[in-house]
């Protein structure tokens, strides 16, 4: 086993499993969620230029599927947060190893070890203002909280973007962007 550079543990609940999930929709359904888009915009448009009643219908549409973008996420994640509830089990909790070449992932509190993830076998990497995600694929990934990082968060991403020869990729939902944009205005006017 070779040395560990960075040792972050891990424990999900509710809110960590939606923001995991929408980042796998925001990664791997980019064209989805690009028609969304379009056809949101085209609809509303179309809904403000016409002088008929049903403008307002097809309005009303545009504006659900820009709202309704992490619909399916929220609705799988949730399901697996009420069945982890119902079987009286704690959320899934993890040790994440990054060691040179690999990343070990320690199931806990067993300290079982899952098969070790080499970095070029790293699918996709994503970011938010909370944590990193590793995918797997698109049907599996890591969340490692900056928080567990402290101030090596920036050493972290340098870390494992060389390792992987990805790059992180921020995922946000279009509010979620315009309020990032609105913090770094006022940022840079005070």
């Amino acid at each position: 086993m070779s040395k560990c550079s960075y040792r972050i543990e891990m424990q999900h609940d509710e809110d960590t499993l939606v923001a995991l999930s929408h980042m796998q929709y925001d990664l791997f359904c980019v064209r989805n969620r690009v028609a969304r888009s379009f056809l949101s915009l085209a609809l509303i448009i179309a809904g403000v230029v016409s002088s008929e009643w049903w403008g307002l219908l097809v309005i009303g549409y545009g504006c659900y599927l820009v709202t309704t973008t992490y619909a399916s996420s929220n609705r799988t994640a949730h399901r697996l947060a009420e069945q982890i509830k119902a079987s009286a089990m704690p959320f899934p909790a993890s040790v994440y190893l990054f060691e040179n070449s690999v990343m070990r992932i320690l199931v806990q509190p067993e300290g079982e070890a899952m098969d070790p993830l080499p970095y070029t076998e790293v699918a996709k990497l994503g970011e938010d203002d909370r944590a990193f995600y590793l995918f797997r694929d698109r049907y599996g990934g890591y969340m490692i909280p900056k928080q567990a990082l402290g101030d090596r968060a920036e050493e972290f991403r340098r870390f494992v973007e060389e390792r992987t020869g990805k790059m992180f990729q921020r995922g946000f939902s279009p509010l979620s962007r315009l309020l990032a944009w609105l913090r770094a205005r006022k940022g840079r006017l005070a």
